[in-house]
């Protein structure tokens, strides 16, 4: 019986859908891939932090070839990411026209395979700073390019997945993108990194709206502009820092210097 028990065991082990994680992947680009989320991914996998590595495999949920749309998603976006055609899909999921809503679920082709992300798009960068100057932003920066991919992503308190993300979920995607760990929360972020008297881009600026404690966390871009997960404007956006309802919350700017040590298990938090 033990052995074939063994035997079951390592079939079902062969089953279980995984993916060899490649220059570029983040946890988030695989859930918004895989139609799943940040959690889930987190959670089969025992995962304490965003970061990942090349060559290492991860397991994935058991579902069928389906796609969640999410924000930016196109059909000719989709099609080109799994090896197959506008028409294809369209033909599939019986689409009468090429309009998509994010959250729907679209069939894929059985032999659809998603592809890598590009390495020059996303990969792992040195963080920010160094000699660029404090008020000086370069449009072709690593830090730059991830942020702007994220605009427009829904915000949701205590959200971590392709659909939604908080503000603290925000600043540790883009920085598990630059290859550093930073902790699940704004107040733990804040707690942990090293305060500046004036933020240069890729610095986190902090605020409090709810009292004396940090409640708030965004990334600072240069020219006193700032994107973050904003909970008024409900997604993704770049604001300015003098605006007087920020300024009147903010609670000072800390620099990432390097990877710190691995941040606590996820938990929901601003």
């Amino acid at each position: 019986m033990r052995k074939v028990a063994l035997v079951l065991a390592f079939g079902l082990a062969l089953a279980q859908p995984t993916h060899t994680v490649a220059p570029g992947d983040t946890l988030f680009s695989l859930a918004r891939r895989y139609g799943t989320t940040v959690e889930e991914l987190m959670r089969l996998n025992g995962l304490a932090s965003f970061l990942l590595q090349p060559g290492q495999v991860l397991r994935l949920p058991e579902k069928g070839r389906v796609h969640v749309v999410a924000p930016g998603d196109t059909l000719y976006s989709i099609a080109r990411r799994y090896g197959t055609t506008v028409e294809e899909l369209m033909r599939l999921n019986g689409l009468a026209s090429a309009e998509l809503k994010v959250g729907q679920r679209l069939l894929l082709p059985g032999g659809a395979t998603a592809l890598p992300q590009a390495q020059a798009e996303s990969g792992p960068s040195p963080p920010p700073g160094g000699d660029t100057p404090p008020e000086d932003y370069d449009p072709e920066s690593p830090l730059l390019r991830i942020v702007l991919r994220y605009l427009g992503v829904p915000y949701k308190y205590g959200a971590n997945s392709p659909l939604a993300l908080d503000c603290s979920a925000f600043v540790a995607q883009v920085y598990a993108e630059l290859g550093v760990a930073l902790p699940r929360t704004s107040r733990e972020q804040y707690q942990l990194l090293s305060p500046v008297e004036e933020p240069r881009p890729g610095d986190l600026v902090f605020f409090s709206f709810g009292g004396k404690e940090v409640d708030h966390v965004g990334v600072y871009l240069g020219r006193k502009v700032f994107a973050h997960a904003s909970s008024y404007g409900s997604r993704v956006v770049i604001e300015s820092l003098e605006a007087p309802f920020y300024q009147k919350a903010y609670r000072g700017a800390r620099r990432v210097m390097a990877s710190p040590a691995p941040p606590p298990g996820p938990s929901a938090g601003r």
